[in-house]
């Protein structure tokens, strides 16, 4: 693992903001802790751990949460085949993201970790707590000095989910991932879409911004509605200067703002608005600012 100095000052450049949140996970990393990253999504979580892995030359398995990841998909198997015909030998086992991050000192990356099955997050308080893994048939393994869990939840997801036991969180390091300045969103978006439309963008932000804070969506947009809406909308707008000579209308700007933000936005039940709707109304709103 490279330096924490030299690290700290490469994942500065690369991701936008996040000083704070950057030098905590990399100090907790460095003293080999296993680390919860808590927070909405498109709050950088992904960006920093991806800035992380290149910069301290720790390469990084990426896994998803879901119901159908059994203890065997994350440890392992021997094949069904070979193991018939020749017996259980190491060199019939296909190791699972878990042994082989284990092995290797990889960061094991875990997304919406709380979709997790109770049986498979069991395996991960023996490994935490021991350093070490008994796999039946193969054999005790240990784990390499630089492998680290690295898991992403989203604390308001309330769909199918598990709930994650004190023994486990008791075994981690966390670190809440909130959304960032309006500043810092303007910069994220002009660097991933790299146009000349300030104004727009500006609008695109404020949009995701007000998302969060409307009494009708319990779960607001992340910056990247906001990229979408200004690749959709720069696309929209070159086709139609070559194909008509002239700017788009508003309508476009609009159109854009919806089909970009409406899958992002997470509407109570008890609204009686449908997010095509709330959008428009907050598209208004900063549009009678300007």
């Amino acid at each position: 693992m490279a330096s924490m100095n030299d690290s700290l000052e490469k994942v500065y450049e690369k991701v936008v903001g996040r000083r704070n949140e950057i030098l905590m996970i990399l100090s907790a990393l460095h003293a080999e802790k296993h680390v919860f990253l808590e927070g909405p999504p498109g709050t950088s979580k992904s960006t920093i751990l991806r800035a992380i892995s290149e910069y301290t030359g720790t390469e990084f398995s990426l896994v998803t949460g879901n119901s159908d990841l059994t203890t065997s998909k994350l440890i392992g198997f021997f094949d069904p085949a070979e193991t018939l015909s020749k017996g259980y030998k190491p060199e019939y086992f296909t190791p699972g993201p878990l042994l082989q991050s284990m092995q290797e000192g990889k960061y094991l990356y875990i997304e919406e970790f709380n979709r997790l099955p109770d049986e498979t997050t069991n395996v991960f308080v023996t490994v935490m707590s021991e350093k070490k893994l008994n796999v039946p048939r193969l054999g005790v393994i240990e784990t390499h000095p630089n492998f680290r869990i690295i898991a992403a939840l989203n604390p308001l997801d309330d769909i199918g989910i598990s709930r994650i036991s004190r023994a486990l969180r008791d075994r981690f390091c966390s670190i809440r991932m909130d959304y960032q300045s309006k500043d810092e969103e303007i910069e994220i978006v002009k660097k991933r879409t790299d146009v000349d439309m300030d104004d727009i963008i500006e609008l695109a932000v404020d949009i995701a911004r007000e998302t969060r804070n409307n009494p009708d969506v319990k779960l607001g947009s992340s910056v990247r509605g906001s990229i979408d809406m200004i690749d959709i909308y720069a696309n929209a707008r070159n086709a139609l200067t070559l194909y008509i000579g002239k700017n788009p209308s508003n309508e476009i700007l609009l159109n854009s703002a919806i089909m970009s933000f409406r899958s992002k936005i997470w509407v109570y039940e008890t609204s009686e608005k449908t997010p095509e709707e709330i959008i428009q109304d907050i598209f208004n709103k900063f549009q009678k600012k300007n």
